[in-house]
């Protein structure tokens, strides 16, 4: 980056706005040059097809959305019995009163 010094000769302001114009330009190249090293940085397909020996990689859900995984087909089989089993966590209070529960007995005391 370049500093303009100010000049006490009284020019008008045009050696100002060319350092200006100057260090605008010096900022964008090295915005640039920072975005090229940032895009180096990242790994090819290549490089990750190589890291994961082949496997699976995660993507995003828009790139793959007609395919479900494993996770998914085991949330679609457990789905009905996590809804089944919190609802009747959430309606025990109310079911207990028509439970007969006389013929178990009291919990044993020492």
């Amino acid at each position: 980056m370049i500093l303009a010094a100010e000049s006490g000769d009284g020019s008008d302001g045009d050696d100002e706005l060319s350092s200006t114009m100057m260090t605008t330009s010096t900022s964008s190249s090295a915005k640039l040059s920072l975005e090229e090293k940032m895009k180096a940085w990242e790994a090819s397909e290549e490089e990750i097809k190589a890291a994961t020996l082949g496997g699976i990689v995660p993507t995003k859900r828009e790139e793959s959305a007609d395919r479900s995984d494993a996770f998914d087909v085991g949330l679609y089989i457990l789905f009905p019995f996590m809804v089944l089993s919190g609802l009747a966590f959430a309606l025990f209070p109310f079911i207990m009163g028509n439970l007969d529960v006389d013929s178990v007995g009291p919990p044993p005391t020492i």
